[in-house]
């Protein structure tokens, strides 16, 4: 068995897609930071390479194969149409994967039209980031030493414009908004620099590092609050339902585009969340106390319909059967 490369863009603390099977994959294996060291792959003597980020041309590629995990929990993030995605990438490089993973059946033809790629080679074997999410994990039951009833996590994607943070979120009145039980975790793109939720004197509010896994605040949060991001998936499969702030969705949608109908395909709990701060704390205990919704099952069940607690195993099996 011949020896496997394993890259990826993100640093590493937030390769769960590629860390998830780095761990289970059992074999002779090397990991490079950055998806440039797909380039040389095949005259470094690798029989395969893995890649979660968007794949780099892989020079005199004859006998390596390249295997990309997707790019977002959908394979195909939530939004990019082909015509405003392609620009960003190189196809040349995309149509070189031997096997694209992408998280749903739902998504193969996307995949396949993102990739000029035979939809023969896109492989819906469920994103190995997901597998912990259907194991047993702590609860997080106190903040500044108060028992928690409800905690809710914002985590939106990266969007800036001149004013400012989008959406101008009046973080004060938030936190007057919220009681004694209730907290609500900040954490921010990593892309972002400065912290979103500004103020050491918040009694309800606490700020973690963008760089912190994801996972624990997800599997522990009663409700997520986002944008466009992809994390959405990861919160229904998680059972948790998602409150999504639409502030600039149309100027977003013009921008990027939407592979489903945004917002109602990906939930019915969304709102223009500046200046209505009261009604964003109604909407977020309400979502609480009632849970997921039918609009949710349907969505995750067309996105990430594969992902069941053993996509990494699936994934490593593909690696044996072609290294």
């Amino acid at each position: 068995m011949g020896e496997v490369l394993f890259c990826s863009q993100n640093e590493l603390g937030r390769c769960e897609n590629l860390m998830a099977v780095w761990d289970a994959y059992d074999g002779p294996k090397t990991f490079r930071h950055g998806q440039d060291n797909m380039r040389s792959a095949e005259r470094d003597g690798f029989s395969v390479v893995v890649c979660d980020a968007l794949p780099a041309f892989i020079e005199g590629k004859h006998r390596c194969k390249s295997i990309n995990i997707g790019h977002g929990i959908n394979g195909t993030k939530l939004y990019g149409t082909d015509e405003k995605w392609k620009p960003w990438f190189d196809l040349s490089a995309a149509q070189q994967t031997d096997y694209f993973v992408t998280s749903s059946v739902a998504n193969i033809p996307i995949a396949a039209r993102q990739f000029g790629i035979p939809e023969s080679h896109v492989l819906p074997l469920g994103f190995p980031r997901t597998d912990a999410y259907f194991r047993n994990g702590m609860v997080f039951e106190t903040f500044k030493g108060r028992r928690m009833k409800r905690m809710y996590l914002y985590a939106p994607t990266f969007r800036y414009d001149d004013d400012g943070w989008i959406p101008n979120i009046i973080w004060g009145k938030v936190d007057q908004l919220l009681d004694d039980d209730e907290v609500l975790v900040v954490k921010r793109h990593y892309y972002t620099g400065a912290p979103l939720a500004h103020g050491k004197s918040f009694e309800h509010i606490v700020e973690v590092p963008p760089s912190e896994p994801s996972e624990t605040y997800l599997r522990n949060c009663d409700v997520l609050l986002t944008d466009y991001s992809s994390m959405l998936v990861d919160a229904y499969l998680l059972g948790k339902p998602v409150v999504l702030a639409c502030d600039d969705m149309r100027t977003y949608l013009d921008k990027r585009g939407m592979y489903h109908e945004y917002p109602d395909f990906y939930s019915s709990l969304w709102l223009g969340v500046e200046g209505h701060e009261e009604l964003l704390v109604d909407v977020l205990r309400n979502a609480a106390a009632n849970g997921m919704n039918e609009t949710a099952r349907t969505c995750v069940e067309t996105l990430a319909g594969a992902c069941d607690g053993h996509s990494a195993e699936r994934v490593c099996d593909l690696i044996r059967s072609i290294a």
